[in-house]
């Protein structure tokens, strides 16, 4: 399909500067018989209205004790969001973290968050600017970097998104460990691998976590309850 050459909204015309996203993953491992069995009983209690604006409370709060069991960060279940997979969370972070016409700070692959920074028009850099308003980083990227600037993040007022969807890597390490950046820190994992096409996931924590909330919910109102039901099987007894 061919881009128009004349777009009259400033939204129209971010999107048509957009890359093409990343290609979904062409298999996807064979479920757990307990997420399905999770799934059906779901609709079977009549699970298709709208869940809880921020998610089913047994999700939130699963998450919050994953992040305490392995990490030491402590969330309340309240600061935790359940997304639309982690491309949601990116682009809610993106929109209101990232100052437009300012910079993201993203010294590792960019191609997570290419897309959600064309549309609230900030810039991606990889080193130090003046105008940086957000650090994301993910557990891939190189340790000594991270922690770096993790120390210059001390010194100013970024915001720091840590996510940990995708990542090749898993170490104990997480930046909201520093209890001088705690407030600031932003996480957001999905199960896209493992329940791929669920489109489920999460941010938790920050200051910013209920403007976060609103912002999701200005955009879609709730994951699907089924896929958050069949989820937190999934996660009880797979992680």
């Amino acid at each position: 399909m061919q881009t128009p050459t004349t777009l009259s909204r400033p939204l129209a015309q971010r999107v048509a500067g957009l890359h093409d996203p990343r290609a979904p993953a062409a298999t996807a491992p064979a479920l757990p018989a307990s997420v399905i069995e999770a799934a059906a009983s779901a609709l079977d209690r009549g699970e298709t209205h709208y869940t809880d604006r921020p998610g089913i409370p047994e999700f939130r709060a699963w998450v919050a004790d994953h992040l305490r069991e392995r990490y030491n960060v402590m969330v309340d279940p309240a600061e935790v969001t359940i997304t639309c997979g982690s491309t949601e969370a990116r682009f809610v972070c993106m929109t209101l973290l990232a100052a437009p016409g300012g910079s993201v700070l993203c010294p590792g692959d960019r191609s997570p968050i290419r897309g959600a920074a064309h549309l609230v028009g900030a810039s991606i850099v990889d080193s130090v600017q003046d105008d940086i308003s957000l650090l994301y980083i993910t557990p891939d990227d190189y340790r000594e970097t991270s922690i770096e600037l993790l120390r210059r993040a001390e010194e100013t007022d970024w915001w720091i998104v840590y996510d940990l969807s995708f990542a090749k890597t898993n170490p104990p390490f997480h930046p909201a460990q520093n209890p001088k950046l705690a407030s600031r820190v932003v996480t957001i994992n999905s199960l896209s691998v493992s329940l791929a096409g669920w489109r489920l996931g999460w941010m938790a924590g920050s200051e910013m976590a209920l403007r976060l909330r609103a912002g999701k919910q200005a955009i879609t109102i709730c994951t699907t309850a089924v896929s958050q039901w069949a989820g937190l099987e999934w996660a009880r007894t797979q992680l």
